[in-house]
């Protein structure tokens, strides 16, 4: 009996201790959390995070929330993998919510209360808290949203791995039973490589100063920068006519009157994430010769597709001395949202070599990279949300391949444009040096011609000649270049019995045969004559046979194109094919 009559009152103090505990929570409110997952770029330093939708569910799951208790606090953790938050309230992370949520907003310490970056588990990992004040009565249907939170994605570890989805964890802060969250982990974003870059490469010649082209020629080398994916590239204000539906905005609006900032009071749409500039290109040369003068970069270009979007130059800069240069481009959108986000757009930038004038001899490739900008350097350490940082910036991550297999690492710089020697070669169809022959050669370098032409003379060029034997019997045995470099207007004479004892791999005693010259000039011609040894008797002289430099013209076709078809032509009555084209130099005498 005893037992029975304490009963009651065992179960009014637990009645009474429950009634205690539900006045020091908020309530229950069972949340659909709804991401809007985006794509950002994997060495963005401050990319743009998918927005979250924390969504009541039915109300008869709820217990509504109008506790007079104290507040709850929501934690959301940027942790799968650990991404560092980049920004701050100031710069760009707004909270949206419905009426029904206005009590718990109602004065500046509700809403977003904590912004940081923490350690966790030896990890760097973004941390938002929300505080939420007691007294709300949210319905079905009502929301939380956060907007513009920007990542440090380079930072994340695997996150730099092209094609890694990024997580956000909710929690239930300071109660457990103050908030339930379905799911608790979601995607706020895919990480793509940024851009894809083509670089195409042509010969520049020495001989032909200042453009490298030969008359009537055209450039045809360039670089061409392609976005990673459509949303890739961003102008912090398009059509700079400020903020307008052609810009990236949060969620904030005057048509919609359930959706405030702090306080209550209705929002207005702001720049998604508070940009401060637009994507940025560095392009870097490397490796320019000496006889180099400069780059002419494009002011701007628009982009290959009709979206209004340009690339325009920002600065450059050039060092001869160490041989590098570089341009700073920027993105430009006419309409961001309704023509850039909706098209994978490309830009062809064509930057021309200037050579200098003169007796030009130094050669090489001058190479080309390419990075988004602005750059930064790798972040080592667990840095808290910066409020003036430029947004959006980049890991330097150099780039050149047309098709991006994934960065890191950096790509090597790709060959934009070869300067060249002009050259001039020569066919000495027979030659021979014995103990009854020899063969006397002369090589002009005609290109010191001022006096019968004038200024219509060739640029003057200097030179080595190299010689290639072919012995009749024995094929390719050689070659032979000369120690010193023949002048504009010289000739270099000597006989052939002079320089067989010079020749490499192994100095020859005789010779019969072919030679074919290769002179570091142009307008080379040539006379060889071939007597006995005393040169008492003249057997025979030719003038040599001028082969086109293939840099210039195609002068020669090799084994694969021999008997490949000919052109088509239209013969009056239907298109039929020629002959197939010859393989085999093209004399130019």
């Amino acid at each position: 009996m005893t037992s029975l009559r304490r009963m009651p009152v065992l179960a009014g103090l637990l009645c009474l201790l429950l009634m205690g505990f539900a006045g020091a929570s908020y309530g229950a409110v069972r949340f659909d959390v709804v991401p809007s997952p985006t794509e950002v770029i994997n060495t963005g330093r401050s990319e743009v995070l998918g927005s979250l939708n924390l969504v009541v569910r039915d109300v008869a799951g709820n217990v509504t929330g109008t506790a007079t208790g104290g507040p709850a606090q929501i934690g959301i953790i940027y942790n799968n993998p650990a991404v560092q938050i980049d920004n701050t309230t100031t710069t760009g992370i707004r909270l949206f919510y419905t009426s029904g949520f206005a009590a718990a907003f109602a004065t500046t310490a509700g809403g977003i209360i904590g912004v940081q970056n923490i350690d966790l588990n030896g990890k760097c990992v973004g941390y938002i808290t929300l505080n939420l004040l007691p007294g709300a009565t949210p319905t079905t249907g009502d929301f939380i949203r956060l907007d513009g939170v920007r990542g440090r994605i380079d930072a994340s570890g695997t996150g730099l791995t092209p094609g890694t989805n990024l997580f956000a964890q909710m929690q239930s802060i300071n109660d457990p039973s103050a908030n339930q969250f379905f799911p608790e982990t979601v995607r706020v974003a895919t990480t793509f490589d940024g851009m894809n870059i083509e670089i195409k490469s042509m010969n520049l010649l020495l001989c032909f100063p200042t453009s490298g082209l030969v008359p009537g020629g055209t450039y045809s080398n360039y670089i061409k920068i392609t976005e990673g994916f459509a949303r890739a590239f961003v102008d912090n204000d398009s059509n700079g006519a400020g903020i307008d539906s052609t810009d990236r905005v949060d969620s904030g609006s005057q048509a919609n009157p359930l959706v405030y900032t702090v306080g209550g009071v209705i929002s207005t749409s702001n720049a998604l994430g508070s940009p401060t500039n637009q994507t940025h290109f560095s392009i870097f040369v490397t490796d320019i010769p000496k006889s180099v003068s400069g780059i002419d970069w494009q002011g701007s270009v628009a982009a290959n597709e009709a979206t209004g979007a340009t690339l325009d130059l920002v600065s450059s800069t050039i060092d001869l001395t160490a041989g590098t240069a570089s341009a700073l481009y920027q993105f430009n959108a006419t309409n961001q949202t309704g023509a850039s986000d909706v098209t994978v757009e490309s830009f062809t930038l064509m930057p021309k070599v200037v050579l200098k004038t003169g007796n030009q001899t130094d050669t090489g490739t001058i190479n080309v990279g390419v990075s988004l900008a602005p750059m930064v350097t790798s972040l080592t350490s667990c840095a808290a949300p910066s409020s003036t940082a430029s947004r959006p910036r980049f890991l330097q991550m150099i780039e050149s391949d047309a098709v991006a297999l994934g960065n890191p690492p950096d790509d090597p710089y790709k060959p934009y444009a070869v300067i060249i020697r002009c050259n001039c070669f020569l066919l000495f169809t027979y030659v021979t040096s014995d103990s009854a022959f020899d063969t006397g050669i002369a090589i002009a370098n005609t290109t010191g011609d001022t006096g019968p032409f004038g200024t219509s003379e060739a640029p003057d060029q200097i030179g080595r000649i190299t010689f290639y034997f072919y012995d009749k019997a024995k094929g390719y045995v050689g070659s032979y270049t000369t120690s010193a470099e023949t002048l504009s207007g010289y000739s270099w004479v000597n006989v052939l019995s002079a320089v067989l004892p010079n020749v490499t791999p192994s100095p020859l005693t005789s010779f019969s045969g072919y030679v074919i010259t290769k002179a570091e000039f142009q307008y080379c011609h040539a006379l060889a004559f071939i007597a006995d040894t005393k040169f008492g008797g003249l057997a025979h002289g030719y003038i040599a046979n001028v082969i086109p430099d293939p840099a210039i013209k195609t002068g020669k076709r090799s084994a694969s194109d021999a008997g490949d078809v000919g052109n088509w032509y239209w013969n009056g009555t239907t298109t039929v094919q020629s002959s197939p084209i010859p393989a085999g130099e093209g004399l130019n005498n």
